[in-house]
């Protein structure tokens, strides 16, 4: 694993990056100027202007991805053993060949590259040694460390590894053949497997899992209605509704249930999205969904 320490990390941010005005600032990973919105390009900072307004805030940069730029993150999470980063990880880096860096957290690894998200996959798969995968190439950001790793400093174009590692380790995702909406969920899909669990019953699991310290306590804030640590309420939802997925085993019904019973619920959970007829709330659920696949398999409390 890297040790490198630095003063001024931004000196080793790429100068392929910093050409773009793709640039935010950032507190506990929070996006604070702009605060909103910042998913829209028009509304994003150049690099000068971030880095000025994060040293006025004492917060730090990020860099978005955005639909109009050439850029494509994957956003490797726990891929650490005892001596270092997992031989999985390594080889990962080395067949991507492009600007690496190791996270904020010394457990991961953010590579950078010129590519597109293909549109069959799925954003994030498993690894099969230790962590998962992600794959974005618009609205997410990386809160950069400049920390660069094995001597990886620029950014490169690697259409042809970026395609292959995404068909190696990301899932295929159903296509409906709608571009940019998703098809709401069917009867039967929404119904899924018939379960006797109530929403009850997993609320009173997860917080019997959540006092022993076998379940993370994110959850539970989540149910509360906090969207702290996420960028927007929108991202908490879909937060919440991956936890939902684990707990509710993958049960659309169930998962549904328990957002409504939630200090999350609020009317835009029922808003139509789509020309079928899709709401917020099925759109969410399908996502995750589509995307998740560790189920809880012990017993709910009564």
């Amino acid at each position: 694993m890297s040790s490198f320490i630095f003063s001024e990390p931004d000196k080793h941010f790429p100068g392929r990056l910093k050409q773009h005005d793709q640039w935010l600032v950032t507190r506990d990973k929070k996006p604070v100027a702009p605060s909103k919105r910042w998913q829209k390009s028009v509304n994003l900072l150049s690099f000068t202007e971030a880095r000025q307004k994060a040293g006025q805030l004492g917060a730090d940069v990020a860099f978005c991805f955005t639909e109009s730029g050439p850029f494509i993150g994957f956003d490797l999470d726990d891929v650490t053993k005892e001596d270092g980063f997992t031989d999985e990880a390594l080889d990962l880096l080395e067949r991507l060949d492009s600007y690496t860096e190791v996270s904020s957290s010394g457990t991961g690894l953010h590579i950078i590259a010129e590519g597109e998200h293909l549109d069959n996959r799925k954003a994030r798969g498993d690894l099969s040694e230790a962590g998962h995968l992600e794959v974005y190439d618009e609205s997410r950001y990386f809160v950069l460390t400049g920390d660069v790793f094995n001597g990886l400093e620029t950014v490169e174009s690697r259409p042809t590894a970026v395609r292959v590692v995404q068909e190696e380790y990301l899932s295929e995702a159903k296509n409906d053949g709608s571009a940019g909406t998703q098809k709401p969920l069917s009867e039967k899909e929404y119904v899924g497997e018939s379960t006797d669990i109530t929403q009850k019953q997993v609320r009173r699991t997860i917080e019997t899992y959540v006092e022993y310290g076998d379940a993370d306590e994110a959850v539970l804030r989540l149910w509360r209605g906090s969207d702290e640590g996420y960028p927007s309420p929108s991202e908490a939802d879909m937060a919440f509704v991956s936890h939902l997925y684990f707990w509710c085993q993958g049960n659309p019904r169930l998962m549904d249930e328990c957002f409504r019973a939630s200090s999350r619920m609020r009317q835009k959970w029922d808003e139509v999205r789509t020309s079928d007829e899709a709401t917020y709330g099925e759109l969410t659920i399908r996502e995750v969904c589509r995307s998740n696949t560790e189920t809880f398999g012990g017993w709910y409390v009564e």
